[in-house]
C-alpha cells in the first residue's frame, strides 16, 4: 500500500512538473511551431 501511495505522489508531481520543465528546455508548442520549415502565411486560397 506504501508503494501504491509512493507512486501516485511520484505520478502527482511528475505531471504537475512536467510542463514547466519541458517549457524551460525548449519544448514548447510556440517552438515547434516557429521552425524555419513551418509557412503559416504561403497557403494557397
Amino acid at each position: 500500500m506504501k508503494a501504491m501511495i509512493t507512486a501516485f505522489v511520484a505520478c502527482a508531481i511528475i505531471a504537475a512538473a512536467a510542463p514547466y520543465l519541458l517549457e524551460a528546455a525548449g519544448f514548447s508548442t510556440e517552438a515547434k511551431r516557429a521552425g524555419d520549415a513551418v509557412r503559416l502565411g504561403d497557403a494557397a486560397q
